[in-house]
């Protein structure tokens, strides 16, 4: 495969054979890789499991162009933004991986061939691996568009990377016209959203997926989403930085696309696919609902029920239970 990879890893030689076996596979031609250097003392498990990590990249003997890159002492957000802004300082498109996100064979096609296709469509910011529509069936086109960014295993192109906003400079101004409201069109998600961001913005967190995403909405960006589900995030647990706590897509299962030839007629967003996504892995009814009882002193018997539902259904799909077979 000619599309140049940009692996960013860390301290996880469990989950970093893997993402370098699938490249294997595929036989990438061009691969770059930043490694974290950790900032403690050489007998520590974390310096261990950088020389294993260091160890797994040195064993990549199949021919192709490996550049690498080291860096001390830096956190996974500012990994992700040197990693990133090096990488496309190189390349004019390629696919971003981390050390935990593992696709199968037909996510490198999905993403090499889209990468081309709207390589000059400024509409476009990114082509994503993730959908987490095994089960669920929203197209019977290949992809669908969306307003969100998803980050386990994507590929983008230069100019997306030129328009990243990280200082979120406009967000007040974008906060106080409501323009989230024209983007997602739900007072429920837009309530959430705008904490999501206000948190950015102030620096009370920092994460580069969440601002990734406010600077598609405030390009009026749409990303692509394949119609089945083509990585696998092995990285749930206590060692992770962000997915500390297991969820219903968790290891979620990878499914091939085989053929990619039926293309979405208009360029816009699947609102369906974009309510699901912000009810069942966002979770946001559930959020609106508790920040509403967090703000009113009497507790409505309606928004109680409510809660049960919301509850209820994210809870169900945990704990089908199947007949027994005679």
């Amino acid at each position: 495969m000619k599309t140049p990879v940009l692996i960013i890893v860390y301290t996880r030689p469990e989950t970093t054979i893997h993402v370098v076996n699938a490249l294997r596979q595929i036989k990438a031609e061009s691969i770059y890789i930043y490694q974290g250097i950790p900032n403690t003392k050489k007998k520590s498990q974390d310096f261990q499991n950088y020389i294993k990590v260091s160890k797994i990249i040195q064993n990549i003997n199949w021919k192709c162009r490996v550049k690498l890159k080291k860096q001390k002492g830096v956190d996974s957000y500012h990994a992700w933004k040197l990693a990133v802004k090096w990488f496309f300082k190189n390349e004019k498109e390629g696919i971003i991986l981390e050390d935990d996100i593992v696709p199968n064979n037909s996510f490198f096609i999905f993403c090499s061939k889209l990468l081309k296709k709207y390589r000059h469509d400024r509409r476009i910011a990114q082509i994503c691996g993730t959908s987490f529509l095994n089960q669920k069936k929203i197209s019977n086109e290949s992809y669908i568009f969306s307003n969100y960014s998803l980050g386990w295993g994507w590929a983008t192109w230069r100019r997306s990377i030129i328009d990243f906003d990280e200082k979120m400079k406009d967000w007040p101004k974008m906060k106080k016209n409501k323009t989230l409201l024209k983007i997602i069109n739900d007072k429920k998600f837009m309530y959430y959203w705008s904490k999501v961001f206000d948190n950015q913005y102030k620096n009370i967190s920092k994460a580069w997926d969440e601002r990734w995403l406010y600077s598609n909405w405030k390009n009026n960006k749409l990303s692509i989403i394949p119609k089945k589900h083509l990585v696998k995030n092995i990285g749930f647990g206590e060692n992770a930085t962000h997915t500390k706590i297991k969820h219903w897509y968790s290891n979620l299962e990878t499914n091939e696309i085989k053929y990619i030839n039926k293309h979405p007629k208009k360029i816009i967003a699947n609102k369906e696919y974009d309510c699901w996504l912000n009810t069942n892995v966002y979770g946001i009814k559930f959020h609106y609902i508790k920040q509403k009882i967090l703000n009113n002193k009497v507790l409505n018997i309606k928004i109680i029920f409510k809660i049960i539902r919301v509850i209820y259904k994210l809870i169900k799909p945990l704990y089908r239970i199947k007949k027994p077979m005679y």
